[in-house]
């Protein structure tokens, strides 16, 4: 408010100015001078802008009131990036007839802007836009650059972090590095390298307060114009860009590629439904694998690059038509590299079409729900934006520390160096993800106790029983990253084993670095040549929930329910018997009736899905048969489950 009564009283007093007194105009001046004037134009537009400045002061000397030579000779000096010069002539003019032409208010503004004076700048912007812009486009610009000026100068002021750090020479050299990213342990860094030849991934590992970098990634060498990498969090699945290919759709398409049997696989093109005849680069892989952000100019969007995601679908390497992220994050210009933070909800990102410092500024947004709601996009604040080239930046599991590119020591020293380089800087509080850890899946066989692959892994919401993620353990392990806060539900299946499940609660966890470590026996599904043990061991159906001192099943249980159905289905001859347990808070008969009751209520949703009684039985052990401690809230919690035996 206080800026703009500022704004009308200069504007006034400008005004009153040009009221107050006159100014040279081309006929008050002689024919023979008009000549000089003239061809002194003609020399500026061509190599000739000293002797033209020549020509101008003496007029000036002679006619210092005359507007347009101010104008003219601010032109040549902003064209020159003799800036100060510039700003002066402009502000004569100005000062000598406010309303001489709304076009000064413009190149003032400009002038003002590229002299980082942005508070002065966003003024004359304003001041351009309440005159009347002369064309669209103009005014578009104006309007862009009034509030990018307005934000730089609020910005400066207010700096989100005094630590702003350049990785050492091992990592940064006379070659463009970008792209970094942390591992999910913190130990490694994964960044691209470019020299005149090509892109090459490199991983640095931490060796004290320096990093050791290893050879180039080469398993991809026989692709041409590498781009940005994307691994999972187990590091067994990556998305890659690459340009022009001749298996290629557009300029720059995303492939990808897997370890199967200890090797990547050869890379793949990932078809017409990610990739179109336009433009895909820079991915970003969730990282549980579900889902695929990048960049693109295709067709359908809101302006030049903008973000979309796409989902994986029914097969393990099928994907969904990528999806358009909106208005909240995509504007008329162009959003670029972006990254989806671990806990899968946090997206960072770059883009010149919302207010910013420079060129390319980066912001943060929030996921609400689906794909499709986000939160409005938040700049992410000086100095992590900067006034030049700024890259899009990455964020550390724990959320405590940012990656960025950028060529800021070149702005700042006025270094011959303009190579963009990896910064690290501390994420501002407002900027930080939803607290995230990993998890890590070991996979038994439950007799021999050694390490096996499961096909179908999947991660459910604690509360909902939707299926968040479907996964596989190759040689028996299986990693990923969780948002803390809140509760889970696993599955496990494979071929000739029975199914296991799992519930487990990440409220209270705090440590993002610390893996939440979960191991699964897989039994055998008996066969004739099986040994008995099979027939004793529990299976404890985990995600089997009730309702408080009721046998009543809550909704979530049916797909823990649905899962055991189908596994039924798919082996006739099996049999088992379901089992209730409780802790041991109450009597012994009366949680001995509990248990039989909601033993009960499980067989009767089987048989409900289609499960022969002859197949099923059922039995309430109540507390008889504990298998934590009942003196704790977890204990008790382990002790109230569901299970079942296999039997003959």
């Amino acid at each position: 408010m206080i800026r703009s009564i500022l704004s009308t009283i200069l504007l006034s007093c400008l005004a009153m100015m040009a009221f107050a007194q006159d100014y040279t105009e081309r006929k008050d001046i002689t024919k023979k001078e008009v000549k000089k004037l003239r061809e002194a134009i003609n020399s500026g537009r061509s190599n000739g802008t000293d002797k033209a400045i020549k020509v101008f002061d003496k007029l000036l000397k002679k006619y210092p009131d005359f507007v347009e030579i101010y104008l003219r000779k601010g032109s040549i000096h902003y064209q020159k990036k003799e800036y100060l010069k510039a700003k002066e002539s402009f502000l004569a003019a100005i000062a000598k007839a406010p309303e001489f032409d709304p076009e000064m208010y413009f190149s003032t503004a400009l002038t003002l802007h590229a002299l980082e004076e942005y508070g002065a700048a966003g003024f004359y912007f304003e001041g351009y836009l309440e005159r009347g812009a002369t064309n669209k486009r103009k005014e578009a610009k104006a309007r862009r650059m009034m509030q990018n000026s307005n934000f730089a100068h609020e910005a400066l002021q207010n700096p989100v972090t005094n630590q702003f750090d350049k990785l050492p020479a091992s990592i940064n050299t006379s070659a463009r590095e970008y792209g970094a990213t942390e591992s999910i342990d913190g130990e490694s860094i994964l960044f691209v390298r470019r020299d005149s030849h090509s892109d090459e991934l490199m991983v640095a590992t931490k060796d004290g307060d320096d990093y050791l970098v290893g050879p180039a990634f080469a398993e991809f060498d026989e692709f041409a114009e590498i781009g940005t990498f994307s691994f999972s969090a187990n590091g067994k699945f990556v998305v890659f860009t690459s340009c022009n290919n001749r298996n290629g759709f557009g300029g720059c398409d995303l492939y990808y590629s897997r370890i199967k049997n200890g090797q990547w696989i050869a890379p793949r093109n990932m078809g017409l439904v990610i990739n179109t005849p336009a433009w895909e680069s820079q991915p970003s892989l969730s990282a549980d694998g579900s889902a695929l952000y990048f960049s693109s100019n295709r067709k359908h969007g809101l302006g030049g690059k903008d973000i979309w995601v796409s989902l994986r679908g029914g097969d393990r390497n099928g994907w969904t038509m990528p999806i358009n992220l909106g208005a909240n994050i995509n504007t008329k210009e162009n959003e670029e590299s972006p990254f989806i933070h671990a806990d899968g909800y946090t997206l960072y990102f770059r883009s010149n079409g919302l207010p910013g410092m420079g060129d390319f500024d980066n912001y943060f947004s929030t996921r609400k729900g689906d794909h499709l709601s986000w939160t409005k996009a938040t700049n992410m604040g000086y100095p992590i934006n900067t006034l030049g080239h700024d890259g899009g930046l990455t964020v550390s599991l724990d959320g405590e520390r940012g990656y960025t590119s950028t060529d800021r020591e070149f702005l700042e020293n006025r270094s011959t160096n303009t190579n963009l380089e990896v910064f690290t800087f501390p994420i501002p509080e407002y900027a930080k993800p939803i607290l995230t850890t990993y998890l890590k899946v070991n996979v038994l066989d439950a007799v021999t106790k050694n390490p096996i692959s499961a096909n179908k892994i999947d991660l459910a919401d604690g509360e909902s029983g939707a299926i968040l993620s479907r996964n596989e353990a190759e040689d028996g392990v299986f990693i990923t990253s969780l948002p803390t806060g809140r509760s889970y539900g696993l599955s496990v299946e494979m071929e000739d084993y029975i199914f296991q499940s799992r519930y487990f609660d990440l409220a209270g966890i705090n440590n993002a670095l610390d893996p939440y470590v979960i191991t699964v026996e897989m039994v055998p599904v008996p066969k004739a040549e099986s040994p008995d043990i099979v027939y004793d061991t529990p299976v404890v159906l985990n995600n089997i929930f009730f309702e408080t001192g009721s046998s009543k099943l809550k909704d979530v249980s049916m797909v823990e329910i649905n899962r055991l159905s189908e596994i039924l289905k798919s082996q006739p001859t099996l049999k088992i018997c379901i089992k209730g347990h409780t802790d041991k808070v109450g009597s012994s008969s009366a949680n001995k009736k509990l248990s039989e009751d909601r033993a009960k209520a499980v067989y009767n949703a089987l048989a409900t899905n289609g499960i022969e009684l002859s197949r099923l039985s059922y039995t309430g052990v109540g507390e008889a048969n504990p298998i934590d401690t009942n003196d704790t809230d977890a204990g008790r919690q382990s002790n109230r489950r569901t299970e079942f035996i296999l039997i003959r």
